[in-house]
């Protein structure tokens, strides 16, 4: 008998534990590395179904942010998670991408699914847009032009995909591309 009580008390415990760390703060999170550093926050709202219980549904936050490249000296934008965010020129300001088939696989685009934009010190929100593609991917543009990474890009900091072809490059904070 007090073996299945100890046990009780010991999932009450780990129940309590699991609620408290489910709480949200309005206030974004953020780790930093020597050569950027990632934000991300989380936004709620909840709807009361009945005095005692609540729903609540949860929007990330994908932030384009800007940091100081050391291999190309100027401020570029990136990803949530550090990576170089290039421009393909052929796009244009179009609001659909033109990267050919053979090559998306290499070229991901930064993409925004039911979620909201953020940005770092720096970039302008103005500029942010979300366009939906024709195979229903949200893609992430700045300044007129879609975004992507580059999967030869393995680690913050890597511009690798920087001039490929003439016609992929990073992206300044101004939104254009950095020659």
């Amino acid at each position: 008998m007090k073996r299945s009580h100890a046990i009780s008390m010991l999932i009450t415990a780990a129940a309590a534990v699991s609620l408290a760390a489910c709480g949200s703060s309005s206030k974004p999170s953020s780790a930093s590395t020597t050569t950027t550093s990632a934000t991300t926050a989380t936004s709620t709202s909840s709807t009361a179904a009945s005095p005692t219980s609540t729903v609540a549904k949860a929007k990330t936050v994908v932030t384009v942010r800007l940091v100081r490249n050391t291999k190309l000296g100027k401020q570029i934008l990136v990803n949530p998670a550090g990576k170089t965010l290039y421009l393909y020129v052929p796009d244009g300001s179009s609001t659909t991408s033109k990267v050919p088939a053979a090559i998306k696989a290499n070229w991901p685009p930064m993409t925004a699914p039911a979620g909201t934009i953020g940005v770092g010190a720096g970039v302008s929100l103005a500029k942010v847009a979300v366009d939906k593609q024709t195979d229903g991917v949200r893609q992430v543009a700045y300044n007129r032009h879609l975004l992507y990474t580059f999967i030869g890009d393995t680690k913050p900091g890597d511009v690798t995909g920087q001039g490929l072809g003439g016609v992929w490059y990073a992206v300044l904070a101004t939104g254009v591309k950095a020659a």
